[in-house]
């Protein structure tokens, strides 16, 4: 059994740590903790310029605002066949859902979402989403293959010059595991399909994709929500877990709970740093240090910014680690007024609070570069305020690097133009690490390994975006354990499908490709297990395919870059199972039953789906190669196995009466039996 995991916070910086043995997370605070508070929007950030809207259906449409707004939600009211396709009033907690009179594939559209306030008084908000198409998408999601871009794939440069196509879209999640479901993914946006953007694309997705807008002559949009190292059950939601598999997980569950309660069930993190910066110092919420443009400053220090305090010659910082406030106020030029603003603010060291006119805009708890949007409505005629807070815990502390890091610019603007923060500022010491006496607080974030952490942080805020089905490529992680993954996997696809809500939509899966070194023994330790259960998976679940890369995998990388057959070879399952193309080849041979042959009983007559043109060994090869052969002691040794008509017959000298048999047991098998189409066979067993 797994050792329990430990949590640990450590005073001083409060980061949250897990210790344990498999599921060991790292020390210190990740790269993927918030950065910036984000109020709820009046459009959830899925819905946007560029997107794919689910065709055909009643497509989810939500946001937020106050409770008894009316919103509406428009298409092409610029034309004359323009109209109205969804009505929804904002309830208590003000969240708003619609769900949009079904559309045909096509565009380009214009959607005007329109919020009309309960109350007098409140002006009227129109947001305008434009360039959206109707068509078909696809949530791509797994382990790093799936996360792994088109740049990065064969001849991936070349591919991403060639990725110029309007009816593509992509939507990435990036990694964010948390403890609570979320209601907001990461910040991102819909990108159009071109070389600029294309190259980051998911490869499968993007290559799947491709395929799928090229034979079907509709859009498609992918969403992208895969992150490497990560097992199937972080993207499982806890109810499933508990609910479904009772036995396997209940102690990490456990762990999990009681991880949350340690830390109460509010976790609005940014809240909570401003309440530690006022307890860390009192004087700072009395006299409002973020909000009073008036505050005396007479002793305070005069710092250059940006610069290592331990370098301005300040002798009080010489050797100072622990806490300083900065402030520092400037002014923008009156055409920059009503527009959106980015603030770079340089490297920090360590952790940060910083507030602009009083309202908190960020926050991050490891050093690193600060670059923090501002919404237009913060920035204030004449003079405002900048102040941040900033604790050390060791070497150079502050603000650190050039000069020219230090600056605001208009948001998503050509212009170059710069407002410099570069200079002197105020500054005011409060506490050396080593007096500090309340640690910072922890977001509500995990490890990757952590239970549920992928589905709360990198599903959750997806729900319940009307999608036409999902891409599945993930294994690698649960390997070891692919009895477990037999029930796990069927778990994850019947929660996402109760929680998407668009019925038993199609679930398509990459069987793992080969890896290692090619196979010398008749069974090898490997992913021949965690490959039938996911073969497994596909036969039992309804409405579920399998597309198999045991030929196109890499002996020496985990990583195959041959992400264009991976796609392909998804597309044609896609063509057959989810768009009817019935004479579409999708599937190598398949083993349905198998027979001993009498009288002697001495030879297995294997008998196969999915023959299609007929058998065939790989070309180059001269015979079969991979099956293995075994009588009732399961002594495995290597079989002659020949071709006759569809079936194969299987036998060895050494089995005289033999029983199993067994194909391409091994990480890298020896395989090479395909149909006439070129797919590969399924590996398999009858011993199962």
């Amino acid at each position: 059994m797994l050792q329990s995991i430990r949590l640990v916070l450590l005073v001083g910086l409060g980061i949250l740590v897990t210790i344990g043995t498999a599921w060991a997370q790292p020390s210190g605070p990740q790269a993927w903790w918030p950065i910036q508070p984000r109020p709820l929007p009046l459009v959830h950030p899925l819905f946007s310029d560029d997107m794919v809207l689910q065709r055909d259906i009643k497509a989810p449409m939500w946001g937020w605002s106050v409770p008894g707004d009316a919103i509406t939600v428009s298409i092409d009211v610029e034309k004359s066949d323009g109209r109205q396709i969804g009505t929804a009033i904002a309830g208590a907690d003000g969240k708003w859902m619609t769900k949009l009179v079904p559309q045909r594939a096509g565009g380009p559209h214009t959607l005007t979402v329109e919020c009309v306030p309960a109350e007098s008084g409140r002006p009227k908000q129109t947001m305008t989403l434009r360039n959206v198409l109707f068509g078909d998408v696809w949530l791509c999601t797994g382990q790093s293959n799936m996360n792994w871009p088109v740049r990065l794939s064969t001849n991936g440069e070349e591919e991403a010059k060639q990725a110029n196509n309007p009816e593509i879209r992509s939507f990435t999640v990036s990694h964010f595991p948390s403890l609570l479901p979320e209601k907001l993914p990461p910040p991102a946006k819909w990108e159009p399909c071109t070389p600029e953007f294309a190259r980051n694309f998911s490869g499968v997705g993007y290559f799947f994709a491709r395929e799928i807008q090229k034979t079907q002559k509709v859009p498609v949009g992918i969403i992208h929500s895969s992150a490497g190292a990560t097992a199937a059950e972080s993207w499982v939601s806890p109810e499933s877990l508990r609910k479904v598999m009772p036995y396997d997980f209940n102690e990490r569950l456990d762990e999990r709970e009681q991880l949350l309660s340690s830390f109460g069930s509010d976790f609005e993190f940014f809240r909570a740093m401003e309440q530690w910066t006022a307890a860390v110092d009192p004087d700072s919420a009395t006299k409002k240090y973020v909000s009073d443009l008036d505050l005396k400053t007479d002793d305070w220090l005069d710092i250059t910014v940006p610069k290592p305090w331990e370098e301005t010659g300040i002798e009080s910082l010489k050797d100072f680690d622990g806490f300083v406030w900065f402030r520092h106020t400037f002014e923008v030029p009156s055409a920059w007024l009503g527009k959106d603003l980015v603030f770079d603010l340089s490297i920090i060291n360590d952790v940060d609070v910083v507030w602009l006119n009083g309202t908190l805009i960020g926050s991050k708890q490891m050093p690193g570069i600060r670059s923090y949007a501002v919404d237009a409505k913060l920035i204030k005629p004449g003079k405002n305020l900048l102040v941040a807070a900033i604790l050390n815990q060791k070497g150079p502390g502050g603000f650190c690097s050039g000069p020219s890091n230090m600056a605001i610019k208009v948001a998503k603007s050509p212009s170059s133009e710069r407002i410099k923060l570069a200079g002197t500022w105020k500054a005011k010491l409060v506490t050396t690490i080593t007096n500090l006496k309340q640690p910072v607080p922890a977001p509500a974030l995990s490890h990757y390994k952590m239970i549920s952490a992928q589905y709360n942080g990198m599903i959750a805020p997806l729900l319940p975006y009307g999608i036409k089905g999902a891409l599945w490529y993930q294994g690698e992680a649960n390997g070891p354990f692919w009895m477990q993954y037999r029930r796990l996997l069927p778990t994850l696809i019947s929660d996402w499908r109760a929680r998407f809500e668009v019925g038993d939509f199609p679930f398509l899966i990459v069987s793992l490709a080969n890896l290692n070194a090619l196979q010398t023994q008749p069974v090898e330790p490997g992913w021949a297990e965690i490959r039938e259960s996911q073969w497994r998976t596909a036969r039992t679940v309804p409405n579920t395919g399998l597309a198999m890369t045991i030929d196109i995998g890499d002996p020496k990388d985990i990583h195959p870059r041959n992400k264009q057959e991976a796609g392909r070879r998804l597309s044609l399952v896609a063509r057959n199972l989810v768009y009817g193309e019935k004479d579409v080849i999708y599937s190598g041979p398949e083993f349905s039953e198998m027979q001993v042959e009498l009288p002697k009983g001495d030879k297995i007559r294997l008998y196969f789906k999915h023959v299609h043109g007929g058998l065939m060994i790989k070309p180059g090869d001269e015979k079969l190669t991979g099956f293995i052969i075994a009588g009732a002691d399961k002594q495995w040794v290597w079989a002659d196995a020949v071709i006759e008509g569809d079936t194969i017959v299987v036998s060895s000298p050494d089995v005289p009466l033999p029983k199993y048999v067994r194909y391409g047991w091994a990480w890298n098998p020896k395989v090479n039996l395909f149909n006439k189409e070129g797919l590969p066979a399924i590996t398999f067993r009858t011993d199962e």
